[in-house]
């Protein structure tokens, strides 16, 4: 019998990513030096960014349908070289406050702003980096979100990162009324390339990667520091922080990969030219892959959901959604197949990866032979047949083709092209 739509996901794939042009830096070309390094102050309003465009403001990481609270206003600016992609982030506040001057605090204990980076969009594999007003950094590393048994790497500090903060009034001044505060952020590319196992290379003009932004926002108000006598800011006793963040999850979970906004690294400093790359990049095959991952990501969140009721993964779409009249799966994003000319989506189970005892200190993973799943069960022992079959209901991949794309996603959540490098 099938399972009505899992209610998480069908609000979360109402929400569309933003997208975002990334240009190039200007006088960012290598030459026989070194490029031309840009100083770092935290100032957004100079010549070096005056052609680099802003985002769309930031909102409610549940999204404006669900949060329509009013939030400070937080926005971003994004633009790369030869050897750095900077980021900058603008965040309006009246009242600037931090404390941690440790490095790899846990930052969003406190107001802070957060950069979220999958190079390869395979939703594994990102990179998170925080900051707050004092130049606190900390970085890390997911192997995988926490939603899907998370393996996280803390710290993770790249050697080539640097930042710096500008703070238009007095950090940590409930006398001093602020107006904002601002960070520039330089990541080495060359660090970035360990994050995309697809291309193995830095980003160049043309690729698309997946990317968040999220703001950390706790209400505050005014005490007198028993020690000192004077004034300081405290977080407003038993309320929850506002996340505010550039492309909404629809849940309260900024690990969320599948809606991290699309940003494409234009070829030329020209904000206009790079909107027409973009725009090119939409109708060749970014909008295709954007119809096949919402496909995927509806047979993943619908997974869990049966899982959760059954203990176990569904061996069949129709077990998922069950069939019509006429025996025809009811995927409920079935248009999508039409319009970009999509053959229908796939389910399959297999046994887990079977490593012979000698080879297990080997650090590259070896794998049984793709067989048939039947064939390969007659043969095994009543017992094994037994453990394997258990098994084949705890691990799935489904896919969806094009002519020219082929995607895949598994039950932990990694997305991958069939024509990705492993």
């Amino acid at each position: 019998m099938a399972m009505a739509q899992d209610a998480e996901w069908q609000y979360m794939d109402s929400l569309r990513p933003p997208m975002y042009v990334c240009v190039r830096r200007n006088n960012g070309v290598k030459t026989e030096e070194e490029v031309e390094p840009l100083e770092l102050d935290g100032r957004l309003h100079k010549p070096e960014w005056e052609h680099v465009p802003w985002s769309n403001v930031f909102e409610d990481i549940e999204g404006s349908a669900r949060q329509p609270k009013a939030h400070p206003k937080t926005h971003m600016k994004m633009m790369y070289d030869d050897e750095y992609l900077y980021v900058g982030a603008e965040m309006v506040d009246e009242k600037i406050w931090g404390t941690f001057t440790k490095m790899n605090s846990t930052m969003y204990h406190e107001n802070d702003i957060e950069v979220f980076l999958n190079p390869d969009g395979s939703r594994h594999n990102y990179y998170e980096f925080e900051m707050n007003c004092l130049n606190t950094i900390w970085e890390l590393v997911l192997r995988k979100p926490y939603k899907d048994g998370y393996d996280i790497i803390n710290p993770y500090n790249l050697p080539g990162t640097k930042s710096a903060v500008y703070v238009d009034g007095v950090t940590n001044s409930p006398t001093t009324k602020c107006t904002k505060w601002s960070v520039e952020v330089a990541f080495r590319l060359d660090d970035l390339v360990q994050f995309d196992r697809m291309r193995q290379r830095p980003a160049a003009a043309g690729d698309v990667w997946r990317v968040n932004f999220s703001r950390v926002h706790y209400e505050l108000h005014t005490i007198v520091n028993k020690y000192t006598n004077e004034l300081m800011y405290e977080k407003v006793p038993d309320t929850k922080e506002d996340n505010i963040v550039w492309s909404p999850t629809g849940v309260i979970d900024m690990h969320r990969p599948e809606k991290w906004g699309y940003v494409l690294f234009a070829s030329t400093p020209d904000f206009a030219t790079g909107e027409q790359e973009l725009s090119q990049a939409r109708e060749s095959f970014l909008d295709a892959q954007i119809a096949m991952e919402r496909i995927l990501d509806g047979i993943y969140y619908q997974q869990r959901a049966f899982f959760q009721k059954h203990q176990r993964y569904a061996m069949e779409l129709a077990d998922l959604y069950g069939k019509d009249s006429s025996g025809v799966v009811q995927l409920p994003l079935a248009p999508l197949l039409q319009q970009y000319n999509l053959e229908f989506p796939t389910l399959r189970c297999r046994p887990p990866e079977l490593v012979s005892p000698a080879k297990e200190d080997r650090r590259r993973r070896s794998y049984a032979p793709e067989l048939d799943v039947d064939e390969e069960i007659i043969a095994l022992t009543a017992r094994r047949k037994s453990m394997i079959d258990s098994k084949l209901k705890w691990r799935f991949t489904a896919t969806i083709k094009s002519a020219t794309q082929e995607w895949n996603i598994e039950h932990d959540g990694r997305l991958w092209s069939s024509h990705e490098v492993l």
